[in-house]
Order: structure tokens, then C-alpha cells, then sequence
């Protein structure tokens, strides 16, 4: 007897048995689904409004359980598992080493249990009733047995014909998958399935066949492709299936590092939505992740300070505004629709009102926060009518061509261009991409959104010329504007010597405002700058390191004054009242909406003449004197083409640099020069004695 008390004690002191487990976690989901079949039966009718809250109900359920499948929370399963236990006669102590395991297992079973009642309440179910099972299997007559069994035939989707049956088991890893040759737009139906005898001994419909490959953690909504049928034999559920065995889910990115939203958007096996993929896209942009998206990669390397930072700070300005562009239109006209649903239609109705968003349509912020781009085409196509109405009533009046040119001219509202037209198309053939290579979608609508060159060249050809080009005469109507006119709060105004600098000896804006004091030196007499690579200042490529001598007619303004000026002032920078833009991380980023803006204002702004046309400018000069091309690139910066240049170039001396300089000239006679203005000798002198002018 002490014997058998001992057992008993250890037994209760061991930790929860197989058998016991597997009869909690049974009855669980047992006892949920069937006081839910319960409650539906006796329910009275509702209303549609009811219906969709119920399954929201359970959206927001399962998305709280995969949470805590993330985080490792056992506590959502621990009431569950005790009432359970209690109505079983267990003795369940969450002390067991054995809880956690069944804790985890649980929260499983709860998922699956919403994701069943789900299903249920739109009244989907795996299999037909025991009534009607019963009904079917009951003998009848020998012949309408055999009828029944000659018509119950296996019918396998087009990916799987050349196997000769279905997979036994889902696939190992995502690589063993059969996966279909990529559809293009406009999209062909599969491949006439294939009919086969069934075997012997196994007359499985396919949606029974299919139900070994469901998804016990996550429920994929039925989504049908727009660009494919159906084979015969199949309904969407089990058809769905099978595509999803061909091509299982391939994630190959660290989900750890996304949002919330993208990481449930990753669990859908299908179904992920347009807003979603946007998101998923730009977000792995801002990780460093780059297609393809099917192999391994490794990130990029990222500032420490944009570990923590918000999917928008860590995005270049440039995938911002893309990022932005593509939520706030293309759900707008296409719908927020399962991607594998939009059709070839639907995208080329998208593309074609895309071509009417006005061209300044991401200028003002003011605007953005009010009017989506939508309103903008609406509001752009109201004053477009406007005006065509006052041209015919000025037409009938009798006003002549040039009254009616002018007001087509002073009414036009220009749309985007082809160049902005494709950059923010291929956004969409990305996206599509991303999602094939992930295995996430069956059929790609978004292959449609490339353009060859001959393409785009085309579409070029009719919207006439709006490339950049180099400064002509008009650069002196900029030298004239207030700036060059006027006396200078400050010297050192960027928006003085930047353009002038830029102008004179073909520096890029970035290496400009980064200067220092430190980078000027002289060589046998000869002033020169020199453009470094340092932990401070960044350069676009390594041949943009050079040592440049400075032009004369910039010495001749006082740019040599300045440098003393800030050496005295004991600043690191010749401009240093400017800041880096935040996402870039460079002046440039605030300096050129400071300069564009100038120009605006000024009535000195052109198309196609901005400031990386002044650098422009100056490579014409240098290639209209006919002289060494190894001189020319070494001053412009540019990679050396000969291995003569790039072996023994490097001792080319100052002198012949200053020489090709000073070949560039410019009609400087209409400048002010800041050092001309009243007081600011005086104050330059006090500034070496450490004093400061108070009057």
C-alpha cells in the first residue's frame, strides 16, 4: 500500500502526459465549435450589419492570438485550458514543466477555432453534413453504385499533371514547390487540366484530396486570380489550395525587423491586399532589402540613428515620395483589392487617369494635407474646362489668334511628365515582382508597368523637350537678381557664391557647401580647393576627389576673404548657417528648394536651367576650347578613360589645371561684390581682433 501511495504522489508531481494533452487541446476546440453550432442554431436572423461585426469580431481575435504567438504570451490560453480541465476533472497547475509547451499548443488550437468559426458563419464548411454523407453512402442499386463511382474521378490542377497524383504532403521547404511559368499581361488560362481514371481503391473528390494541405495557423482569404479559370473539378477553396502546395509561401527577409501590419500581411498565404503590398515594399526598401526577393540577402549597412527611426525617416526622399504617391492614388482608383484580383482593365484605367495629375501636385504642403490626388486631376479639370469656355467666348466675340494664344497659354495647368509618369509606374512593377518572388500571388497584373526605350522615347517625342540644358544668356538676368544687387546681411550667403562657385569651376552643389576653410591651400603661388572624401563630407564617386585651382574671377569677388574671414571666426565651414536635410543627411537637400524657390520669386526660374546646369555649363566650355580631354576630366571629376591617364595622370601640375580654368570666362561686371559693401571691412578687421562693430 505505501508502494502504491508513493505512486500516486509521484504521479501527480510528473508533468502532463501526452494522452492528457492531446485530450485538452481535443476537447477545447471540441467544446468551442460545438456551444458555436449551438448558439447559430438557435439564433434568429440578422442583419448584414451584424454578420460583417461577427467577423471582424474574429479578424481582431486572431490578430490578438498571433500577437501572442509572436511575443510568446502563454496567459490568452491559460482560462481556456483550466475550464477545459475543470469540466474533465483535471488537476491542471500551470507549475507543470509541461505548461508552457501546452500553452503554446493552445493558443494554436484557439486560432484555428476562430479561423473555424470564420469560415462557418459565411457558411463554409470542410465537408458536406453527416445527414448528407449518410445519404450518399447508403446502398441503393449495384448499377447507380458503379454510375457513381465511374463519375468520381480526380481532376488535377495544371501544375500538378505531370506529377501523376497529388502530393502526398506539403512540400518541406517553399524550394520543392512546382512553381508555373510566370503570367504575363495580357494574362493566358492555364493548361487544359488533366483528367485521370481514379485509383482502385480511392475515389477522393479533389477538395478532399486538397484538405491535408490546409493552413492550421493562419486562414488565406479565397482570392481568384483575374488573369486565370479554375480547372474543372474544383471549387475556389480547393482550387486555392493547390496553387498555394505549387507555390507555398517563400519569405526570405527578417520579419522581425517590420511593422505589424506587414508581418500579418506575410502570414496570408494569399490575399495580401494593395495597400498592404505597398507597405510591405517600401518598408523593405527601408531596410535595405533590394530585388530579387526570392534569394538570401544581407542589408545594408544603416546609421545608428535609424535603427529606431519611423518607416518615413528611414526612407531617401526620393522612396518617400514614391511611397506616398502610391497610398494615396493607386488604392484610390484601383481599390484596395487583393493584388492577384486587379484585373488588366482596372490597371490600364489607373494608368490612364494617372496621366492627368497635375505637374506641381507635391509642391505645396498645405495642399497635400488637403486635397488627395484625386481632388488635384478634379480641381485641374475644372479650370481646364473654365478655360476652354472663355476661349470659345472670346473666340465668338471675334478676338484674334494671339488674344487666343495667350489665354491657352496663361490657362494651362501642365501634367505630369513621361519621365515622373514611369519612375512612379515601375513602383507598381516592383511591388509585383517583390510578391512573385515571395510566392505570395498567382497571378501578377503589374507586368503591364514597363516601358522599353523605344517606349519611352516615344511618349518623349510628344511631350517635346524638358531635359536640362546648359545656361545660356539668361544666366546674367540671374547675376542681375537681388542677391548679386543688393548688400549682404551675411558675406557668406550660400545663395551668393554657391551658384557663381558652381558656374565658374564645375563643382557639384554638394562638394560646394561642404567647404571649409581647411580646404584651401596654395600650390608655387597658385590658390587652389580641394574636394575631399572625409568623415564630415561625402562624395558622389571616387574620381571626385580631385584639387581644383581657383578661378580668378572668384578670387576677384573676394572668395579668398571669405576663407580668412571664417578662419577667424574659427568656423569649419564657409557657410555654416545651413543644415542638413534629415533624410538625406546633406545640405543640398535644403539648399536647392532654397535655390529653386529664389529663382521662382526672382522671375529668374526656367525649365531645364537649375543649378546642376551651371556644372553643365562649364563642361561645354571646357569641351567647345578643344583642349587635353585628360585636363578636362580632371577637373570636372569624372572617371579617367585611359590607363595612361589613370596610371601617370596624377602628376599633372597646378599650373596646367589653372591655365584650363582660366580658359572659362564669364561677364562678371553687373556683380556687387560682398566685400564692397560699407562696413564690412571694418567689421572683417574687428573680427581678426576678436572685437565686434556695435555701430
Amino acid at each position: 500500500m505505501s508502494d502504491l501511495v508513493f505512486a500516486a504522489d509521484a504521479e501527480k508531481m510528473m508533468a502532463i502526459a501526452p494522452d492528457i494533452q492531446a485530450t485538452l487541446l481535443e476537447n477545447l476546440a471540441r467544446f468551442e465549435i460545438e456551444a458555436f453550432e449551438r448558439a447559430r442554431a438557435v439564433a434568429g436572423p440578422r442583419s448584414s450589419e451584424a454578420a460583417a461585426m461577427a467577423l471582424r469580431r474574429e479578424e481582431a481575435l486572431q490578430m490578438t492570438l498571433r500577437q501572442a504567438l509572436y511575443l510568446g504570451d502563454r496567459a490568452i490560453a491559460q482560462h481556456p485550458l483550466r475550464y477545459v480541465a475543470s469540466q474533465l476533472g483535471i488537476d491542471l497547475g500551470d507549475q507543470d514543466e509541461d505548461w508552457t509547451a501546452l500553452a503554446y499548443e493552445a493558443t494554436k488550437v484557439l486560432l484555428d477555432i476562430s479561423q473555424e468559426r470564420a469560415r462557418r458563419q459565411q457558411g463554409v464548411y470542410d465537408q458536406p453534413t453527416v445527414f448528407f454523407r449518410r445519404a450518399i453512402n447508403t446502398p441503393v442499386c449495384g448499377a447507380a453504385v458503379q454510375s457513381i463511382a465511374q463519375a468520381d474521378v480526380n481532376v488535377a490542377p495544371a501544375a500538378f499533371a505531370s506529377t501523376g497524383a497529388l502530393p502526398a504532403s506539403v512540400p518541406a521547404a517553399p524550394t520543392t514547390g512546382i512553381e508555373p511559368g510566370r503570367v504575363t499581361a495580357p494574362a493566358p488560362a492555364p493548361s487544359t487540366p488533366v483528367v485521370r481514371e481514379p485509383p482502385k481503391q480511392d475515389t477522393t473528390a479533389p477538395t478532399e484530396a486538397l484538405s491535408q494541405f490546409k493552413n492550421t495557423t493562419a486562414l488565406s482569404q479565397i482570392v481568384l486570380p483575374a488573369g486565370l479559370d479554375a480547372p474543372d473539378g474544383y471549387d475556389e477553396e480547393s482550387w486555392q489550395q493547390a496553387r498555394i502546395v505549387a507555390r507555398p509561401p517563400r519569405i526570405l527577409v527578417d520579419r522581425t525587423l517590420l511593422s505589424e501590419g506587414s508581418r500579418a500581411a506575410l502570414e496570408k498565404q494569399r490575399g495580401i491586399t494593395l495597400t498592404e503590398a505597398i507597405e510591405l515594399y517600401f518598408e523593405l526598401l527601408s531596410w535595405g532589402y533590394r530585388a530579387p526577393f526570392n534569394v538570401n540577402q544581407k542589408r545594408k549597412k544603416m546609421r545608428a540613428n535609424l535603427k529606431d527611426a519611423t518607416l518615413e525617416e528611414r526612407l531617401c526622399e526620393d522612396y518617400r515620395g514614391k511611397r506616398n504617391l502610391a497610398l494615396d492614388f493607386w488604392p484610390s482608383v484601383i481599390g484596395n483589392e487583393p493584388v492577384d484580383e486587379i484585373s488588366i482593365e482596372e490597371l490600364n484605367d489607373a494608368l490612364e487617369l494617372f496621366w492627368r495629375v497635375p505637374a506641381n501636385h507635391g509642391r505645396s504642403s498645405k495642399d497635400r494635407a488637403k486635397y488627395n490626388l484625386i481632388e488635384k486631376i478634379e480641381m485641374a479639370d475644372v479650370l481646364e474646362a473654365q478655360r476652354e469656355k472663355d476661349i470659345q467666348a472670346a473666340e465668338e466675340r471675334g478676338a484674334g489668334a494671339e488674344e487666343i494664344d495667350k489665354m491657352r497659354l496663361k490657362g494651362h495647368i501642365p501634367r505630369i511628365s513621361v519621365t515622373t509618369y514611369i519612375k512612379h509606374g515601375r513602383v507598381l512593377r516592383a511591388i509585383g515582382e517583390m510578391l512573385w518572388d515571395m510566392q505570395l500571388i498567382d497571378y501578377d497584373p503589374f507586368t503591364i508597368c514597363n516601358w522599353t526605350n523605344d517606349e519611352e522615347n516615344a511618349l518623349k517625342s510628344d511631350e517635346g523637350r524638358r531635359q536640362r540644358e546648359p545656361w545660356d544668356d539668361r544666366f546674367y538676368d540671374l547675376l542681375r537678381s537681388p542677391i548679386f544687387q543688393d548688400p549682404l546681411k551675411d558675406i557668406g550667403d550660400p545663395l551668393f557664391w554657391a551658384p557663381l562657385i558652381a558656374r565658374f569651376m564645375g563643382m557639384r552643389m554638394e562638394e560646394i557647401l561642404q567647404l571649409g576653410p581647411e580646404d584651401f591651400g596654395s600650390d608655387r603661388g597658385i590658390p587652389y580647393l580641394r574636394v575631399r572624401n572625409t568623415i564630415i563630407n561625402g562624395l558622389k564617386t571616387l574620381s571626385s576627389e580631385r584639387t581644383l585651382p581657383i578661378h580668378p574671377q572668384l578670387i576677384e569677388l573676394g572668395l579668398l576673404k571669405l576663407v580668412e574671414l571664417r578662419k577667424k571666426e574659427d568656423h569649419i565651414r564657409l557657410f555654416p548657417s545651413l543644415n542638413r536635410g534629415k533624410q538625406k543627411g546633406t545640405f543640398s537637400a535644403n539648399f536647392s528648394k532654397a535655390f529653386g524657390y529664389y529663382r521662382r520669386t526672382n522671375d529668374c526660374y526656367w525649365l531645364g536651367m537649375d543649378f546642376h546646369s551651371l556644372r553643365t555649363t562649364f563642361h561645354h566650355d571646357l569641351l567647345g576650347d578643344d583642349k587635353s580631354d585628360a585636363i578636362r576630366c580632371r577637373l570636372m571629376g569624372h572617371t579617367y578613360r585611359d590607363e595612361g591617364d589613370r596610371s601617370y595622370g596624377q602628376s599633372l601640375g597646378i599650373e596646367k589645371l589653372a591655365n584650363r580654368m582660366k580658359s572659362v570666362v564669364v561677364d562678371i561686371s553687373m556683380i556687387r561684390s560682398p566685400f564692397d559693401t560699407p562696413g564690412v571691412t571694418t567689421r572683417s578687421k574687428a573680427a581678426e581682433h576678436g572685437l565686434r562693430v556695435v555701430g
